[in-house]
């Protein structure tokens, strides 16, 4: 299957958020702090972790802009989610939508957003998702098929997740 291109995304996190970002793709073998990230997005897209609406405390008086590399689905649901909160009056944070992605996943056990693939097609096809799922059996000494995947996943057909 033909790899997914990536848009360039300026991202500005707090660098805590950045720090463990990086730590999260160093410790799973990912190939990068974008892929990170993705993992991040995905998660969150798919209801597998909650932003809170006041988006809880991330360190943000010390953030730092990097520039990370999103697919064009992981892009539009990011721009939906400042759509889709904007016009919510409870929403009163000063967070950015990725401070909140990545915030809810820190809170939550590594293996709910590192160690389940979720592919825009099916893992057969995907190499990608096929090396994931050798590096989650060996991370966290799972058998084949004990590796939880969501296939074909459509994160723009989710709800927006800031309620």
């Amino acid at each position: 299957m033909k790899k997914s291109s990536y848009v360039p995304k300026a991202m500005n996190l707090a660098s805590n958020q950045w720090r463990w970002l990086e730590d999260m793709a160093s410790k799973y073998k990912l190939s990068s702090t974008s892929k990170a990230m993705r993992c991040c997005i995905n998660c969150v897209a798919l209801g597998d972790a909650q932003m809170e609406s006041d988006g809880g405390c991330c360190g943000c008086n010390n953030t730092i802009t990097k520039e990370v590399e999103l697919s064009t689905e992981q892009l539009a649901w990011v721009e939906g989610q400042y759509n889709r909160c904007d016009n919510d009056n409870n929403d009163d944070s000063t967070l950015s939508i990725e401070q909140k992605v990545v915030s809810a996943c820190m809170k939550l056990d590594e293996y709910t957003v590192f160690g389940i693939i979720r592919c825009k097609s099916s893992v057969a096809k995907c190499e990608g998702a096929q090396e994931a799922v050798e590096n989650i059996q060996q991370q966290f000494s799972v058998e084949k098929d004990e590796v939880v995947t969501k296939e074909n996943i459509d994160i723009c057909a989710k709800s927006c997740g800031c309620e």
